[in-house]
């Protein structure tokens, strides 16, 4: 069924867009076709996760456009004045409502980061009553469901946000909402598609991985913990990250990938030992 033209019912999605059988409607440029300055925003942004080539090749289409778009997105990421777990909830729960696998999938590894666990981020994807949320995280979802389908607030949300909120948060709040059904109506009507896996093994239910880590690598970040717990623990005594002895077991491929590309020192090593 395609894509209805006005606004989705409260709280209902949109169904997720397609690629169709020529592939994105407007071709991302490769990162040997960016500008410069582009192409350094990419290299400075590496703590944001993977997933951007094809987000930032389809922003070089028009410069100045990508420009003011990632300051503003900066802002809001990184400079922003709402804690990191709200800022997660608004956009998961956006790029749901508005059908755009891009964005939920680039933001996943995200939200764990900012302590969301499994069942919370599946249930940003669910009818609201189908999660026991916490009375703040209902209101937040509360207001990105009305404000994709309404554009607006109702009285009663409001008052509970202003409750906990400052008024240069209630300010973010909404521009957060606004600037990520943004990207995700450009990103689902151009059909960009998600990056190819860059030199990381294709994760599948019959591969087997052997992970490494070298410890006079480890910085202790602890980023890898967050986004593989069932992979990774980090000492108490000198704060280094080890492997969990039942690692073998209990690993995710897709979290291990996502882990090695947002360790910042680049101590971890993931490699395809056997395929079934």
């Amino acid at each position: 069924m395609p894509p209805s033209a006005t606004a989705p019912p409260h709280g209902a999605p949109v169904p997720p867009a397609r690629p169709g059988p020529g592939g994105p409607r407007l071709v991302p440029l490769t990162p040997d076709e960016w500008p410069p300055s582009l192409r350094t925003v990419l290299d400075s942004s590496r703590r944001d996760g993977p997933g951007r080539n094809n987000l930032f090749g389809t922003l070089a289409h028009h410069l100045p456009l990508a420009e003011a778009w990632l300051a503003l997105a900066r802002v809001l990421t990184h400079d922003g004045t709402l804690g990191a777990r709200d800022r997660e909830l608004v956009v998961l729960r956006t790029a749901h409502l508005l059908g755009c696998d891009f964005v939920h999938a680039r933001h996943i590894g995200q939200a764990r980061l900012a302590g969301l666990d499994t069942a919370e981020t599946t249930a940003t994807a669910l009818p609201l009553d189908a999660h026991p949320w916490a009375p703040d995280d209902l209101a937040l979802l509360r207001t990105t469901d009305a404000l994709a389908a309404h554009a607006d607030v109702p009285d009663a949300v409001w008052q509970q946000l202003t409750e906990r909120m400052r008024p240069d948060q209630l300010v973010e709040l909404l521009v957060l909402a606004g600037q990520s059904a943004m990207m995700c109506m450009t990103l689902r009507t151009l059909r960009t598609p998600a990056d190819a896996p860059s030199g990381q093994p294709e994760a599948t239910g019959r591969e087997v991985f052997e992970v490494r880590i070298e410890r006079d690598l480890c910085c202790s970040s602890g980023q890898c913990v967050s986004t593989a717990p069932e992979s990774f623990e980090q000492s108490d005594v000198d704060g280094l990250v080890t492997l969990r002895p039942d690692h073998l077991t209990r690993s995710r491929p897709a979290d291990l990938q996502l882990a090695v590309e947002l360790c910042p020192s680049g101590a971890i090593t993931l490699t395809t030992v056997q395929q079934q």
